[in-house]
């Protein structure tokens, strides 16, 4: 269940993000929200944490802050195997990281909070 519950939470942030900022576009339906986010996941969780190790440095000089850059490659990562994701550029990529983030460290938060 707890798979499941992440993975809603993070097709809401993928939503939101899509609603929010102009240069990240899914295409319509809940189903292409489910797949990209389902992606997006996969991906962070494969090749982010790889990214992230390599980047280990960067991570700790920035607080932290330089997960959001890795959230924005991501994204524009899965928007070039993804069909049903429109990425424009880097700087909207950085808007719905920020807002990826956001939502699922508040949200997830809340989950484990009730576990």
């Amino acid at each position: 269940m707890n798979l499941i519950g992440r993975w809603i939470i993070l097709t809401l942030a993928v939503w939101l993000s899509d609603v929010l900022i102009g240069g990240v576009s899914i295409a319509d339906g809940v189903w292409n929200h489910l797949w990209v986010a389902a992606l997006f996941g996969l991906a962070n969780a494969i090749v982010g944490n790889i990214i992230r190790v390599v980047a280990f440095p960067a991570l700790i000089l920035t607080l932290g802050i330089f997960s959001i850059v890795v959230n924005a490659w991501m994204l524009m990562w899965v928007g070039s195997l993804s069909d049903a994701l429109d990425v424009t550029g880097f700087w909207p990529a950085f808007g719905a990281g920020v807002i990826i983030s956001l939502v699922s460290a508040i949200l997830g938060r809340r989950m484990s909070n009730r576990d």
